[in-house]
């Protein structure tokens, strides 16, 4: 039991790692503008993408390296997509409303 804990949070944390990596690298071209609102986008994508291949019933080794793959492409999908949503709704104007204090 402890064994199949620890294995399966491994999982996750490398599947976190990888998710990062996309986000990473989708955030640089634009300047990290979005980037703390597409955060939690990307890392909820690449996960439950990675998830998804063990329950299509890839549970061997090959179903370990589709899974990282998942995770890549699940987290940078989902990380454009929180990216699209920034532009088009201007959620940096929005949110700079927020953070402005009146005197």
């Amino acid at each position: 039991m402890l064994f199949n804990a620890i294995f399966l949070i491994l999982f996750v944390a490398t599947w976190l790692l990888i998710s990062t990596l996309s986000w990473i690298a989708l955030s640089l071209p634009r300047r990290a503008r979005g980037s703390l609102w597409s955060a939690p986008f990307a890392a909820v994508g690449g996960v439950g993408a990675a998830v998804l291949v063990p329950l299509a019933g890839l549970d061997n080794s090959l179903g370990i390296g589709v899974s990282m793959l998942a995770a890549l492409v699940g987290s940078a999908l989902a990380c454009w997509l929180a990216f699209v949503c920034w532009d088009r709704f201007a959620l940096g104007r929005r949110f700079r409303r927020l953070g402005r204090r009146e005197r």
